[in-house]
């Protein structure tokens, strides 16, 4: 798999690159008043207005702080919405096969979008699976059903 790693706080994560549209540059967001901290704000697209999630405000962490490695990650969610990613240290792909990844054993309720483990570089990865990422009621206030991908 290739995977594009980041932080949340001072841990790595990675996703799957195969549902990543295109990686931002930090850009100024348009806030959505009391959206909350893990809605970052929504920025314009090629004349769409994306929603963007700040992953580590959406971890109970702190937000993601302005640096020359924080990116905007724009993803397709679920096939039929594009997405933004707030991350910090967007910094590198990775090939790691599937077979490294391991299940940690542990489930945490309301964080159903953290998967397996895999050692690399000396530390843990885990990787985060897209399709899991918001709850039903963030989904829902985020995403009317039109599409930008053709689906509903």
């Amino acid at each position: 798999m290739l995977l594009l790693s980041f932080n949340i706080s001072n841990e790595r994560y990675v996703i799957e690159t195969v549902n990543v549209i295109e990686i931002i540059p930090m850009v100024l967001l348009k806030i959505i008043p009391g959206a909350g901290k893990v809605v970052a704000g929504m920025l314009n697209y090629h004349g769409q207005a994306v929603p963007v999630i700040d992953i580590n405000a959406l971890c109970n962490s702190d937000v993601v702080k302005k640096s020359l490695t924080s990116r905007i990650i724009l993803l397709r969610y679920k096939e039929k919405h594009i997405l933004g990613l707030l991350a910090e240290r967007v910094t590198e792909t990775l090939h790691i096969n599937d077979s490294e990844f391991n299940d940690i054993g542990i489930k945490v309720s309301d964080y159903d979008f953290l998967g397996k483990v895999a050692e690399h570089d000396d530390s843990l990865l885990q990787l985060i699976n897209i399709e899991n990422l918001l709850s039903e009621s963030l989904e829902g206030a985020l995403f009317s059903t039109a599409s930008p991908f053709g689906g509903e």
